[in-house]
């Protein structure tokens, strides 16, 4: 031990002392502290609006808090300066605050330049009324621990950093490891969360992380030849951090290293599956094109080799790996897609508003446009074939990229296909509604029809079991209810806050009344909403997951987020295939909600604690879906490990094969066991507690003789009289394995 001490010592520096950080990183170098709530910190503070914060004694212990008020504000501290930082080094993030009462706030880490935010109570977290999108707000009495609480981030340290002023993509990083970086708390303007108290912190911690590789999470996968489930996620503005030429702008000067980054991060959280956007609202995002024209065909990246040499340097982490497009047909100087041969019904100009988002589209009846989107395939998948072990490809329309098309030759395929060979015009598709909802049907089963033939091609030309999953969803926060509204378990709390000053708009909805009366999978399915003279149901093709229902290796993702959109086993068995389930997680942008000082703000936000993996463990009971998803704002991180890491290691410790529920399994209703039978490999359950508390003592009778061990560990799990207890946390899933 004493030797081990010195060892320790010498790595540190006399300066630095080992501290407990929590799980899972035991003892760290403590690098820098901040006590918010002391007066005479000394470390550097800036508050905006002046006076923004106040110093309160909570739970015992002093806090600083920002007030709410109709300006958003901030509190951000300088952590690190002079402390020996080193740029590509791992370190942890932690706040300390008081889980007394509803709060929410935004963490801007400027370090690693993510933001990521956390909601306790009732406090609904992401913006009530956003400016550019429906957060799909929801309200629930989420349990109050009454004790200080931390939120933890593991993050590499980039090489430079932006000050306060964060820039949107490329722009000024003028500060460096000596100097520090900047920690900024933020919430919105009180109308957007009128439940929060305010951001509360009692003590910000830096460590270092001198060993990373220890904390990387230890995967007990099914073994082979039973079918693996997978966990991954894409983010959306994030990139631009390595995207300059300028090395003064950008955040890291090998961007290969920062993607490698989230390679290790993903080590950690227990992800398995590697995603990245190759196609961001129908644009390039760092491959090369010059196979099928460069320019002419699809817009050269001025990273063309950025892919390969992603692919090439997180090779050595063994995931899978899923690449992400945005796909309008190619987007070019002479490409099919800004021919936009998909035309609207009643118009001729666009089919919305977006006008950047309308200067391509594909025509999916059209012939032309699979054979080019098998292109993007080709220069992206089959050409680094060997690089990686590809599991398939996941694409999302976005508005106007994927819509139904009333072109001429739209018109004339219709006629030759599906009404006698006889041509109809758009006054008659008009006129005619059960003609019209024909001309739907064809259209939908063309759209089913390429996702097909694109899963073909890659299972002919790189992986026999390749997947093809689709989002429909267009929307950031995911879909919307039709009825709008406040969700929430306390209509009590929420009445009397309609028509206030803010909320004019306000409308509140009973959680068990939207559950009961199926409102999420309804609203799904249901046509985009119009407004003016657009045409949204034409931009934005609802998904049709009764066209898929029988059809192997192509999914229509599921979005979840809020407890209603995972409260249904019939929503999500709707989009059920025979490979399975596959649900994706819609983060919030909360875009331009912050303080305008604070630069381009866009940020995530999760709920505290074991609630964070609520929509995750509540989506396996109720639908047990084997591809778990996330769309994230920006640089993506979760502030509450512990809780990711034991959901991702149970998850994926099952095979990917069926499983129905076990009746009778447990007298509590809050837990649900499932059944996974294999041929040669025993049999998996999965075990998960629903419930927002705490099962100390959870007795299970389960159907299955022999030895029960832990799958996520292998641990031996005794039982008594055939019966097996277990303690689960709220929202807990757990993996076990009978042999």
């Amino acid at each position: 031990m004493f030797a081990v001490g010195l060892a320790l010592m010498a790595h540190i520096g006399c300066a630095q002392v080992a501290v407990e950080a929590g799980e899972p990183f035991g003892a760290l170098p403590l690098v820098d502290e901040v006590v918010c709530g002391s007066p005479t910190d000394s470390h550097l503070l800036v508050e905006e609006p002046a006076g923004a914060t106040a110093i309160e004694t909570l739970l015992g212990q002093p806090c600083r808090v920002l007030k709410p008020s109709e300006t958003p504000p901030y509190v951000a501290y300088r952590l690190g300066q002079g402390k020996g930082l080193k740029p590509g080094g791992a370190y942890l993030l932690a706040l300390e605050y008081p889980e007394d009462r509803p709060r929410a706030m935004f963490v801007g880490n400027r370090g690693c330049e993510t933001v990521l935010g956390f909601a306790t109570g009732a406090a609904v977290g992401d913006a009530l009324h956003g400016k550019y999108t429906t957060s799909n707000p929801e309200s629930l009495r989420y349990p109050l621990s009454g004790r200080m609480e931390t939120w933890q981030t593991l993050f590499y340290l980039h090489d430079r950093f932006p000050d306060l002023d964060q820039p949107r993509g490329e722009g000024p990083r003028p500060m460096l490891p000596a100097d520090g970086f900047w920690v900024v708390i933020s919430q919105p303007r009180a109308a957007n969360d009128p439940l929060s108290a305010g951001a509360a912190v009692a003590r910000l911690r830096l460590f270092e992380v001198p060993d990373p590789e220890r904390v990387q999470l230890d995967l007990k996968l099914p073994p082979e030849p039973l079918p693996r489930r997978h966990v991954f996620h894409r983010e959306e503005m994030s990139d631009g951090v390595v995207q300059s030429r300028d090395e003064t702008q950008r955040g890291v000067a090998d961007d290969i290293a920062w993607f490698e980054y989230k390679a290790r991060l993903m080590r950690f959280w227990g992800f398995n599956t590697y995603c990245k956007d190759l196609l961001e609202f129908g644009h390039n995002q760092g491959w090369d094109s010059s196979p099928y024209g460069s320019h002419d065909w699809v817009n050269q990246s001025s990273t063309p080799d950025r892919w390969p040499r992603i692919l090439e340097r997180i090779g050595k982490y063994g995931f899978d790996v899923l690449p992400y497009y945005e796909y309008a047909g190619s987007v070019g100087q002479k490409s099919l897609g800004i021919q936009r041969r998909a035309r609207p019904l009643t118009r001729d100009d666009a089919y919305t508003h977006i006008s950047w988002s309308e200067i391509a589209n594909a025509d999916v009846t059209d012939p032309e446009t699979l054979a080019d989107a098998k292109k993007v395939l080709d220069c992206t998948i089959l050409r680094n074939g060997r690089a990686a072990r590809f599991l398939g490809a996941w694409f999302r329309q976005r508005p106007s990229h994927v819509p139904i098309g009333f072109g001429e030759a739209d018109l004339l395929r219709f006629g030759w296909e599906a009404n006698e060979g006889v041509a109809v015009t758009r006054e008659q598709l008009k006129a005619d509604p059960a003609l019209l909802q024909r001309y739907y049907d064809w259209w939908f089963a063309h759209r089913h029809g390429f996702f097909v033939g694109l899963r073909d091609y890659l299972r002919r030309w790189n992986n026999p079991e390749a997947v093809v999953l689709f989002t429909a969803d267009t929307s950031e926060a995911g879909f919307s209810l039709r009825s709008g509204g406040v969700v929430t378990d306390d209509p009590a709390a929420w009445q009397p806050l309609v028509g206030q000053p803010g909320q004019e708009k306000l409308k509140v909805r009973p959680y068990d009344e939207v559950v009961q009366g199926g409102e999420y999978l309804s609203g799904m399915l249901a046509p985009a909403f119009n407004w003016g003279d657009w045409e949204w149901h034409h931009s934005c093709p609802q998904p049709d997951p009764q066209r898929y229902r029988d059809t192997e290796g192509v999914m229509l993702t599921y979005s979840i987020n809020r407890a209603y959109t995972v409260a249904s086993p019939e929503a999500l068995e709707a989009f059920r295939t025979p490979s399975g389930l596959a649900v994706v997680r819609h983060h919030n942008l909360n875009e331009h909600e912050m303080n305008e000082k604070l630069g381009y703000f866009v940020g995530d936000m999760e709920r505290a604690g074991p609630y964070c993996m609520m929509a995750e463990a509540r989506a396996v009971a109720t639908g047990d879906p084997f591809y778990v998803g996330y769309l994230a704002s920006n640089c993506f991180n979760r502030g509450f490990p512990q809780h990711v890491r034991r959901f991702c290691s149970a998850f994926l410790a099952l095979p990917a094969l069926p499983s129905t529920v076990v009746a009778n399994a447990v007298a509590d209703p809050e837990v649900v066991v499932r059944q996974i039978p294999t041929e040669g490999h025993g049999t998996y359950f999965a075990v998960v507690n629903t419930g927002l508390s705490p099962k100390p003592e959870v007795i299970l009778d389960l159907p299955a003789d022999g030895r029960l061990l832990d799958a996520a560990t292998d641990a031996p799990l005794p039982r008594e009289g055939g019966r097996l207890t277990l303690s689960l946390g709220p929202c807990e899933l757990r993996a076990l394995r009978a042999e």
